[in-house]
């Protein structure tokens, strides 16, 4: 029996315009990730893995143009209205940047509730799904602490958490751990790995999505594929 892909890209294409002159940086990449699969994307620096990511969630437009699809469970998000594509991305969808991308002013319960918050639903019942998800994550006694109070692999913890908020079909990992140091960059990745092979607090598992520069963080996915002159490559 096939299985449809919880994500799908064909054909997408971004140019910018640096001192006047285009700048093409994806030239027709495709892919398709299955449930609960786990894909990486890797390319040198530049090749336009993050600007990929950011589209693929549908926080960033294509060029227009082109016979482009970006479909979410089958919601094509450059043919949908942005209240819609705002809500596949809070519901469908979790992201992981690199630079943690938490709220100063609020505590780390409140950080993690914002997804549901933008679904209507921050109530009771999203809040104990917040502390389940921060204790999971090892964060149990920190629960009422800032960002700033926080090392950086803790507000790393508390953003896998918030992308887990709203039990995602879906994870966009961007370079997690490009900010830590390989020890605790280690920990990171087992528990994002952990989650995504085997859900949280009840979810079923999301697939995962992750960019990086690094092969042995590539290695530990089910594909590789490789951003190189605009293209994706097995």
């Amino acid at each position: 029996m096939t299985r449809d892909p919880v994500l799908l890209a064909a054909d997408v294409h971004k140019t910018y315009v640096l001192s006047k002159k285009p700048l093409s940086i994806l030239r027709g990449a495709s892919l398709h990730v299955l449930p609960g699969e786990h894909v990486a994307i890797v390319g040198k620096s530049g090749s336009g893995k993050s600007t990929l990511l950011h589209i693929l969630g549908g926080l960033d437009r294509p060029d227009p143009g082109h016979e482009t699809a970006v479909r979410i469970l089958g919601s094509d998000l450059l043919r949908i209205s942005e209240a819609r594509r705002a809500k596949v991305r809070a519901h469908d969808v979790g992201f992981v940047f690199q630079s943690y991308h938490l709220l100063p002013e609020m505590d780390i319960v409140d950080n993690v509730v914002l997804p549901a918050m933008a679904l209507g639903s921050a109530d009771a019942a999203s809040r104990a799904r917040a502390t389940a998800l921060l204790e999971m994550a090892g964060l149990g006694e920190r629960l009422h602490h800032h960002p700033r109070e926080l090392s950086g692999g803790e507000q790393q913890r508390v953003a896998i958490a918030r992308a887990m908020m709203n039990a995602p079909a879906v994870i966009l990992a961007d370079e997690p751990t490009g900010n830590l140091d390989a020890g605790t960059g280690a920990q990171i990745l087992d528990m994002l790995f952990g989650i995504a092979r085997n859900g949280a607090t009840g979810q079923n598992p999301p697939a995962l999505v992750i960019v990086t520069h690094s092969e042995d963080i590539a290695r530990r996915c089910d594909r590789i594929l490789r951003l190189a002159d605009g293209a994706l490559q097995p």
